[in-house]
């Protein structure tokens, strides 16, 4: 990450492509057992105000074809939440895919929630209704399902501490104003560290109702996890394969629960998440392991078992790491 984040401020590599490249959401589970894999229906997680389906589908750093069609078959397969961004290719083509899903009688738009988010170089309050409008445009709909600010601010090398403090809080005015407008249902953040939720819950008017980050049983910021519970913060959590790690796909303990419960690791990983009462967001370029992982729905790892991945911690973070934001 730092040698990319070197390639950008010396103009070697284009800054948004290095940055979104380093926060890639792929994974690479082990193929599905032969057990049947069954397409789930998906239950949205009753969580009042932030309620969102239990399990999501990443569509980082794809080029726009392939987005087109892993959207479309991730809809096929179930997924009811897609994540995406303003700096993401598939944003852009993200509105054609959902009215072509719809004409194609996958599904109604409508049962479809969208999470975007706003890129670091449009922080600011002009320049995040800006992109908020964009979005709007690009997804086709009048009124965004969920906006998230991408990161707490530029991760270069040279920060100015005050200057992003600045850029957090009005960008977030703008988010609160969106919202206030009609634009937008809900609004919440991306990649913020506890210190960097304090200070938003500091001076902000609306709090945040969802926070995406990355959390795998490797990767597990339980000072972040309980400020959110604490506040009632949705989370998601982005990398939640750890991008296929084999520190923890092929982790001893890991194999030892999927072997226990007749699962694939990434299907345990999956469902380890969403009883912690997370939403993943795993990506995949295979129909079947998009199937796959859905199936992590349809069971329940014991309280034992849940304590075995509980105790893989080691804060082994798969992306960069927010801490290092000013």
């Amino acid at each position: 990450m730092f040698v990319l984040l070197h390639a950008v401020l010396l103009g070697a590599v284009p800054r948004r492509h290095a940055i979104a490249g380093a926060i890639l959401s792929t994974q690479a589970s082990p193929i599905a057992s032969n057990a049947a894999v069954q397409t789930s229906t998906i239950r949205s997680a009753s969580t009042g105000n932030n309620a969102l389906p239990p399990i999501g589908f990443g569509t980082c750093c794809e080029e726009a074809d392939d987005a087109r069609l892993q959207i479309l078959d991730a809809l096929r397969a179930g997924y009811r939440l897609l994540d995406t961004s303003a700096h993401y290719p598939s944003e852009e083509i993200m509105g054609d895919a959902l009215n072509l899903a719809e004409t194609e009688g996958i599904v109604q738009r409508r049962d479809v929630t969208v999470c975007t988010k706003i890129w670091f170089d449009d922080m600011g309050f002009d320049p995040a209704l800006a992109s908020i409008r964009r979005s709007l445009e690009r997804l086709q709909t009048e009124q965004l399902d969920l906006v998230l600010i991408h990161f707490p601010g530029s991760p270069d090398a040279i920060q100015s501490p005050k200057r992003n403090r600045e850029l957090r809080e009005q960008t977030w005015r703008a988010c609160e104003r969106a919202q206030d407008d009609g634009l937008v249902k809900r609004i919440g953040l991306s990649n913020w560290t506890r210190r960097h939720l304090r200070e938003t819950m500091l001076s902000c008017r609306t709090p945040p109702s969802v926070l995406q980050t990355e959390v795998h049983p490797r990767c597990q910021p339980s000072d972040l996890l309980d400020a959110c519970a604490e506040q009632q913060i949705k989370v998601m959590a982005y990398c939640p394969l750890a991008h296929g790690a084999t520190t923890l796909l092929k982790s001893p303990s890991l194999l030892r629960v999927a072997s226990e419960a007749g699962r694939t690791p990434s299907q345990i990983v999956l469902r380890w998440s969403m009883q912690k009462g997370l939403v993943p967001i795993p990506h995949s370029s295979s129909f079947a392991r998009m199937r796959e992982n859905l199936a992590a729905l349809d069971f329940k790892l014991s309280g034992s078992q849940m304590a075995i991945l509980d105790a893989m911690d080691v804060a082994e973070r798969a992306s960069f790491d927010p801490s290092k934001i000013a």
